[in-house]
């Protein structure tokens, strides 16, 4: 089996990694797993405590895994170009990962779930990814211990090189505009995932350039989605995440958000194996994500209106930009 490197980006929560850390190094497979951490610059004074906490953690010897190698940044990358140094520099070496932020914390059986997963799935046509964590969503499952969902969760994430190529290549608004012009297609994202349908047409409504798209776990979906891919996510969560705290920059402080997700119970086994009768879309699955999770259809405004998305088709880009003003 090829044990792949854990990547994880961090900066200055310093209580959020020393939890992650220390629930992978009670994971079977901890001591032939590499670990690959890059600490982002602070940006602001504010954050300097935490990440002088943070570095005095790394300067020491962290046991257990078969190696580590720290990164300290000189200058503030932010999260995304943090996450894209650390991501081209494993790349060169290996041809999978496994991707965390500091804010996760870990079932025992992880490392196992992961590249089991890892290896098991690599040539499947349609599957894009690993991901770790369960939300209680009431998915149908069987005697199924996984099940394959339009969906990307970044809190703990196996991918492949091959396979990441592919979604920098293509996460671009022209890719999306194109996307667009399938009557069917389009309405088979509304009807499973109305919040990828959603930030797929407000994004190419408001968008007038060629600009390359945010690498975001909703825009990953929206990748997923338009191309027929999915992603292997477990019945019972792998993963634990405490960013509710408003410690983040994409999740803001959210009390009763925190005591959901903190409070979620992981699968504690030390093995995994792999129960899964078949790879296909469900749509049941699918909606249950958007009916259980929470986003903000507020913020959807009219974009979650499929006459839009009509109007659009029919008039044409050049002639909708026009027509709503905003071109």
């Amino acid at each position: 089996m090829i044990y792949a490197p854990v990547m994880i980006t961090t900066c200055n929560r310093y209580e959020h990694l020393k939890r992650c850390i220390e629930s992978l190094q009670k994971n079977t497979y901890a001591d032939r797993t590499e670990i690959y951490i890059s600490v982002d610059y602070p940006p602001n004074e504010k954050y300097i405590e935490g990440w002088e906490k943070v570095c005095k953690m790394l300067n020491g010897p962290l046991k257990v895994f078969l190696k580590t190698h720290i990164f300290f940044q000189k200058v503030n990358l932010g999260a995304e170009n943090n996450y894209s140094y650390l991501e081209k520099l494993i790349f060169k070496k290996y041809d999978r990962l496994i991707f965390t932020e500091d804010d996760n914390e870990f079932s025992t059986n992880f490392l196992i779930y992961m590249n089991k997963g890892l290896e098991l799935y690599e040539n499947h046509p349609r599957i894009y990814g690993v991901c770790g964590y369960a939300d209680d969503c009431k998915f149908r499952s069987g005697e199924d211990n996984v099940i394959p969902l339009t969906n990307f969760c970044a809190w703990g994430m196996g991918i492949w090189k091959k396979k990441e190529k592919i979604i920098q290549e293509q996460l671009t608004i022209q890719n999306w505009i194109g996307a667009a012009q399938n009557i069917r297609l389009m309405m088979s994202i509304y009807r499973a995932r109305p919040r990828l349908f959603s930030r797929m047409v407000g994004e190419i409504i408001s968008s007038q350039d060629e600009r390359k798209l945010l690498n975001t776990d909703i825009n990953r979906g929206i990748f997923l989605a338009i191309n027929g891919f999915c992603t292997i996510n477990p019945v019972k969560s792998k993963v634990r995440n405490w960013g509710w705290d408003g410690s983040g920059q994409n999740i803001t402080g959210n009390l009763e958000g925190y005591r959901k997700h903190s409070s979620l119970q992981l699968d504690m086994d030390k093995d995994f194996e792999y129960r899964l009768s078949q790879v296909e879309q469900s749509f049941f699955n699918d909606s249950l994500l958007d009916d259980n999770c929470e986003w903000n259809s507020k913020r959807a405004k009219w974009y979650n209106d499929p006459l839009l998305y009509f109007m659009y088709r029919i008039l044409g880009r050049e002639r909708f930009l026009k027509f709503t003003h905003r071109k």
